[in-house]
């Protein structure tokens, strides 16, 4: 990821990768994010675990799977779980990893073919600010539909701004997480570092 973009007035910029730019990056190098190896990554999905909570969960979705390395983690918290990802590579390699619990995995372009549910949780990590506005409000309202009563839904993503995105990384987790809050009930909300987290439930009536 690059630290500098011509980033527009709105918080926008016209050199976001887009899900073919995906393909070509895992087509190149399966790990192009070291996220098998670096201590960052694993200290995010670390974070990540702990804003899921114990579980366990009935169904729960993960968007931009990659490779497995967050699916790995996640698995033994839901009964069932659904990965998705954009690139075909990327699934492909993560189909050969070893899970504690049944895993399906599903190509998926978003926001079009975000998954319907419902999910106990669902898990947004890293692929917000690779939307433009419209779209991530979709993807969202997709989101707020497949979850379950009583299910939750955690976001973390980068907020620092890189060349490839399509809307500044802290635009993207506020845009995602005021929406979210309108209809769900905040649990936690953290900055570490370059990112920040937060989880929301859809409480029981």
């Amino acid at each position: 990821m690059s630290a500098s973009a011509d980033w527009t007035d709105d918080g926008t910029t016209m050199k976001a990768i887009d899900a073919d730019g995906f393909e070509a990056l895992f087509s190149r190098s399966i790990d192009p994010w070291n996220y098998r190896t670096s201590r960052f990554e694993a200290h995010k999905r670390g974070v990540l675990l702990k804003a899921c909570g114990l579980g366990p969960y009935g169904r729960g979705l993960e968007l931009a799977c990659a490779i497995g390395t967050t699916t790995q983690a996640l698995s033994p918290l839901c009964r069932r779980l659904l990965a998705v990802d954009a690139s075909p590579t990327a699934i492909e390699e993560a189909r050969a990893g070893r899970y504690a619990k049944p895993v399906t995995f599903r190509t998926a372009r978003l926001p079009e073919d975000a998954p319907r549910g419902p999910f106990d949780l669902i898990v947004v990590s890293e692929i917000a600010y690779y939307l433009k506005p419209r779209a991530l409000d979709a993807l969202t309202d997709r989101l707020l539909a497949a979850l379950a009563p009583g299910g939750r839904i955690v976001v973390l993503h980068h907020v620092t701004p890189f060349a490839d995105a399509a809307i500044l990384p802290a635009r993207a987790q506020a845009q995602m997480t005021a929406r979210l809050a309108r209809r769900l009930a905040p649990v936690l909300s953290r900055r570490l570092g370059r990112f920040k987290v937060a989880a929301f439930e859809r409480r029981r009536r």
